[in-house]
């Protein structure tokens, strides 16, 4: 009979009996292990042996692999928090991301959430320089000087009564008008102030038209006399005349210490140098005459000023000293300001006094609510000659 063998097997047969033989020599071998109570020997094994093992641990991997790395998992659970925590980091991240503080390492996701709010800190450091950067920016001088002026506690406000003041000479100023409305083209006119002072009294007059198409449009009108006195003005009567509007006119009794009204019912106390819609302008002017060194930027006068029907107390702001253009050229003034107040006049009235022209109201603007505002500018002077001014 003849025996078979491995090399007279087909090609086919041969790799499932190397498998077989394998598979019967490990069985064997596990047997022998386990009878023998260990699973490593002393004893050098042989080569088939050692062959043999390698077949056995590719042919089991998965239970040993677990019977070997299962202890390394259980011993070093710090590493193992380590390896699980890509997951978690990305949901730390998510968070902080939310609350606007930067994003951290993964060693850090275990920063407890009371730090993690705390972290913000970088991002003000941040923002300060954007602060820093902003803050210088330009701002115009005459709006740096209203604003410092207008709300200037160093400079409490005084009374215009008891500043020492001196009657303008005589003279009349020719006006050019600029009425400029919101979505409207400008509009053109002119004005006059005409101021008489002689034998301690005065007459004044102030009136501003606006010049149409084929005619001539009268805005306004004021008439005002009175005396003359070692505080200034003294008015006795002011009448106004408007488009559209009868005469008004406003009484000053000083012996009643009223005030009194054509257009109103209402009686007002009169106040000590209290002024009409006309002479307050002489009357600040006489400041100047008096003494030049009373007009200071920032300082606060307030006088009474009566209307057609009612008083109001007006508080004028000394701007500073401001060069203006107009027909004679440019004229060094002193800008005066009268904000509004809340509750009794809404408009600005602003006037520039010349001392070089007896410290005539050269220039003067009063700005409307609506936006609207009319500008008065000298284009001629007359003034009379005075003995020492």
């Amino acid at each position: 009979m003849n025996r078979i063998t491995l090399s007279t097997l087909p090609a086919r047969f041969r790799s499932r009996a190397l498998i077989f033989t394998g598979m019967a020599i490990a069985f064997h071998l596990f047997l022998w292990h386990l009878l023998s109570g260990s699973l490593v020997t002393e004893k050098p094994a042989a080569t088939p042996a050692t062959t043999s093992i390698e077949v056995q641990l590719k042919e089991v991997p998965a239970t040993i692999v677990h019977a070997v790395q299962a202890p390394q998992k259980v011993k070093p659970k710090p590493q193992a928090r380590r390896k699980t925590a890509t997951p978690t980091t990305t949901a730390v991240k998510s968070d902080q991301t939310l609350n606007d503080t930067p994003p951290t390492a993964a060693s850090d996701a275990e920063t407890p959430p009371t730090a993690a709010v705390t972290e913000p800190a970088p991002n003000q450091e941040l923002a300060s320089p954007a602060q820093e950067i902003s803050a210088p920016e330009p701002v115009p001088a005459t709006a740096t000087a209203s604003a410092a002026s207008t709300n200037n506690a160093d400079n409490p406000v005084t009374e215009l009564a008891g500043l020492k003041i001196t009657a303008p000479p005589s003279g009349k100023m020719h006006m050019k008008v600029v009425r400029i409305s919101p979505n409207m083209n400008p509009v053109y006119g002119l004005g006059e102030i005409s101021w008489q002072a002689q034998d301690g009294q005065y007459q004044m007059q102030v009136q501003a038209s606006l010049d149409l198409l084929f005619t001539s449009l009268n805005l306004y009108k004021l008439q005002s006399e009175g005396n003359l006195s070692a505080n200034g003005i003294q008015p006795k009567r002011m009448s106004e005349t408007r488009r559209g509007r009868s005469e008004t006119a406003t009484h000053f009794d000083y012996d009643a210490n009223q005030l009194s009204f054509s257009s109103s019912n209402k009686n007002t106390e009169l106040s000590k140098g209290a002024q009409d819609r006309a002479t307050i302008f002489m009357q600040l002017a006489g400041l100047g005459i008096a003494s030049p060194e009373q007009f200071q930027p920032g300082r606060q006068i307030s006088v009474q000023v009566a209307e057609d029907r009612d008083a109001n107390q007006f508080i004028f702001v000394v701007i500073g000293q401001e060069e203006i253009d107009t027909a004679l050229g440019k004229i060094m003034t002193w800008h005066v300001k009268r904000p509004p107040r809340t509750g009794l006049y809404n408009s600005t009235l602003e006037l520039w006094f010349a001392p070089a022209y007896q410290w005539y109201p050269v220039q003067i603007r009063n700005t409307e609510t609506n936006g609207a505002v009319t500008t008065q500018t000298v284009s001629k002077i007359q003034l009379q000659s005075t003995s020492g001014k």
